[in-house]
């Protein structure tokens, strides 16, 4: 595992000229590699023009690439940050632009197991800002915020480099927006948004998976997605998902019921009465087949009610009458 360090350059880089004291940059690097932290690239961005950190920038590469650091200097990649951000350094907007530019570059080149090291310590106060905004906007994936305290301001119990993690609060963001889709039955976009926030778990996924495969009446994906939880969650939930896959009739009644349910509490009115149609179509013909047991079988097509009638009239000659009787009534 491997640091990508990212920074905007400050006036104060490589070492403050009035103090002699060592920048933020140059501190963020001493701290990570006393964390044993391997440095695999430096990302400084810098102004330009007359009042541009262009020259810092070029001193902060060959202070990094000298003794006690000696970093590859191709290792340590200068990047302007463009003329709009150099004329006007306190735009927060165009301050986020070019840090997300730095951040894309390095996770370009980042592995897997390759940590974002973000300095919220040099530049401007936006350009400060502008990583705890990209953090917790979602846009730096496995990555840490640095502040560097001013050495003449730092208390005897303070840490000189300390992090500074948003993720919490981005992640309490999300789960706030979980909640709402779990609510919603949204257990499609619940996994989607999980994932996202850094927050899946195999449980978690198994089982918004089998919610997702159930409200399909995918229910043999549904059933693969609970197999390997089987032994952390309540035996009811494999009982349920098992009579439905066998397509027991009655499971299946219910099944369409709840379905039904959901649409309306969705506020979907059409496709809840489009449910409860086939609901009340489905146990009606499940008590009829109970009550005949079969004999004369429901027909399935047109062509089939013309021998089913015949066959009901001579099984069940008491139904048929009052089914005919019925009928006469109504017409």
């Amino acid at each position: 595992m491997a640091s990508i360090v990212l920074s905007f350059v400050g006036q104060q880089d490589p070492v403050s000229d009035t103090t002699r004291e060592e920048g933020s940059i140059v501190s963020l690097i001493h701290h990570l590699i006393a964390q044993r932290q391997a440095i695999k690239q430096v990302i400084l961005l810098y102004t330009d023009g007359t009042k541009g950190t262009k020259e810092r920038a070029e001193l902060t590469q060959e202070w990094l690439a000298a003794e006690p650091f000696y970093l590859p200097k191709e290792a340590i990649a200068l990047l302007p940050v463009g003329e709009a951000l150099s004329q006007d350094p306190v735009d927060v907007r165009l301050a986020v632009q070019a840090a997300r530019q730095g951040l894309e570059r390095a996770i370009a080149q980042a592995a897997p197991t390759d940590t974002l090291e973000l300095n919220a310590s040099s530049g401007t106060p936006v350009m400060k800002s502008a990583w705890s905004v990209l953090q917790a906007a979602g846009y730096a994936p496995k990555s840490r915020v640095w502040q560097v305290r001013n050495p003449k301001e730092q208390q005897p119990h303070q840490a000189r480099v300390f992090e500074t993690n948003l993720q919490v609060l981005r992640q309490e963001f999300d789960l706030q927006v979980i909640r709402q889709q779990l609510k919603d039955y949204n257990y499609a976009g619940a996994l989607t948004t999980l994932r996202a926030a850094g927050l899946a778990s195999p449980p978690l996924e198994g089982l918004l998976a089998y919610g997702h495969g159930r409200l399909s009446l995918d229910f043999r994906r549904a059933q693969a997605a609970i197999a390997p939880l089987k032994d952390s969650i309540d035996p009811r939930w494999q009982t349920e998902i098992a009579a439905l896959v066998q397509h027991d009739p009655v499971a299946l009644l219910r099944e369409a019921y709840f379905n039904a349910i959901v649409e309306i509490k969705n506020r979907k009115f059409s496709d809840g009465l489009v449910r409860v149609f086939q609901f009340q179509e489905k146990a009606l013909n499940y008590f009829v087949t109970q009550q005949l047991q079969h004999r004369p079988p429901l027909p399935k097509t047109f062509e089939e009610t013309r021998s089913f009638w015949p066959a009901l009239e001579s099984q069940h000659p008491d139904l048929y009458a009052w089914l005919q009787a019925y009928r006469g009534s109504a017409l």
